[in-house]
């Protein structure tokens, strides 16, 4: 399982344990699956595309086969079983804990159980491998699938239906083994002959030219993931990647900002944050249902964690505070074993200042030390007035290294340590906020030799 090298929000809840590894919940349970749809890809079925929704679990796919047989992955006892639509949507619900425990636990959600054939029942202790059920006859036929899910509830019995309370809280496929990904995730064009789509901030429908970038901006990536294990219909197969990063660096190298994470699919997802991420407008519409997957990612809608809130809708770039010139816009995306593709799109920013026009609240430039061989290094500047500052060091990757200071500094000189950091070449940057508002960002290049 790959190691994520992202900032990542951990709540230190009681439930909150991560599974073991599982098998698959579908036999053979020890070999890879196909997916028809995973955690987080964009969803309208049987809605207005409007109305797209987070898949809040994976869609095991049975190609060939109806009726298969649903086997449990963990040690559990059957909470819930109900429906909460039709015969179609039959569920159960297994919870890590027993029945006399009634505070919130995570447990496992397998849906599409058929009811008209032999299934465990509410009470029951179940155990890895353990025959619960079997897949309901779906239609299309080729979509036979199992709906599958990491949940939490509370409770003795978890049997709410048809309003189920649980919460969908973790990427099951993250906790199953053996875990497949055989093909890195494609990049397709957002707009005729554009890689990437730039739109007002949280604006639909006002797109500007890619070579004529004003004002702060929602930049907009298509992407899409295919594992390499087919459900035999090229659609069906087109799955959301696990996670988005982007970065823009000048054409002079520069970079104005640095690896950020854009997305990660690996936790709770709340459905009221769906356009958070996903773009649906006449121009960039997401969709996702048996006929067409384009996923539209809003990869500037983010706070630079793994956590998807509405609060990251105040994300953007501010083309402004950069200054008038030529950027590249680099994104990554990955699937979570570890595939990786790269892609970029050249951009012109032009607001009317130049970049030797941004206002300054500094009185001496940022100084870094080149090649400190005896003690530790220093990085000095001044302020001509009080100013919030952030000074961070990226390492040659655009990974944040250190952040030797954060906070109001008053006029002056000042000097900051660096920390023990290993031999190489860093980038040192200065990010001063003013009265009115950001200032430009400063940068220094700093060599380390130890």
């Amino acid at each position: 399982m790959r190691a994520s090298p992202f900032l990542k929000f951990i709540a230190v809840l009681s439930w909150a344990v991560p599974a073991a590894a599982t098998i698959w919940p579908i036999m053979p349970n020890t070999e890879v699956q196909p997916l028809g749809n995973n955690w987080g890809n964009y969803q309208n079925y049987g809605s207005s595309a409007a109305n797209g929704y987070f898949h809040n679990g994976i869609d095991i796919i049975t190609p060939g086969r109806q009726g298969a047989t649903v086997v449990a992955v963990a040690h559990g006892w059957v909470k819930g079983w109900g429906t909460i639509q039709q015969d179609l949507h039959w569920r159960l619900a297994i919870s890590d804990s027993p029945m006399s425990w009634t505070g919130r636990s995570p447990g496992w959600l397998y849906a599409h159980i058929d009811k008209d054939r032999p299934h465990s029942s509410v009470g029951d202790e179940v155990f890895p491998g353990d025959t619960i059920g079997y897949l309901v006859p779906w239609s299309p036929p080729g979509f036979a699938h199992i709906h599958f899910a990491r949940i939490s509830d509370t409770g003795a019995y978890w049997d709410r239906f048809p309003n189920y309370t649980w919460w969908f809280i973790e990427n099951p496929i993250l906790q199953l083994e053996p875990s497949g990904d055989l093909y890195p995730p494609v990049f397709d064009n957002a707009r005729p002959g554009q890689l990437l789509a730039f739109c007002r901030d949280n604006r639909d429908n006002q797109y500007l030219s890619p070579d004529s970038l004003v004002g702060a901006v929602d930049i907009i990536a298509r992407i899409y993931d295919k594992s390499g294990y087919t459900t035999g219909n090229d659609t069906w197969d087109k799955l959301a990647p696990f996670c988005i990063e982007h970065m823009i660096r000048r054409d002079d190298g520069l970079v104005v900002r640095p690896w950020t994470l854009s997305f990660e699919f690996s936790n709770r997802l709340e459905a009221s944050n769906v356009s958070v991420v996903y773009k649906w407008d006449n121009t960039c519409r997401s969709r996702g249902d048996y006929s067409r997957r384009e996923y539209f990612y809003i990869i500037t809608n983010t706070t630079g964690d793994s956590m998807i809130r509405r609060s990251d809708t105040t994300g953007n770039w501010n083309t402004a505070a950069v200054g008038d010139g030529n950027y590249w816009v680099v994104v990554r995306a990955e699937d979570h074993v570890g595939n990786t593709s790269v892609d970029s799109m050249r951009v012109t920013t032009k607001n009317g200042v130049g970049v030797a026009d941004l206002p300054g609240l500094l009185a001496a430039p940022l100084r870094a030390p080149v090649c400190p061989t005896r003690g530790p290094g220093r990085l000095r500047f001044a302020l001509a007035r009080p100013a919030e500052v952030e000074l961070v060091v990226f390492d040659a990757a655009g990974r944040v290294a250190a952040r030797p200071a954060r906070g109001r500094l008053a006029a002056g000189e000042h000097a900051f340590t660096l920390p023990g950091l290993p031999a190489g070449v860093y980038l040192a940057e200065l990010r001063i906020r003013g009265e009115t508002g950001p200032e430009a960002n400063r940068r220094a290049k700093l060599v380390i030799a130890r």
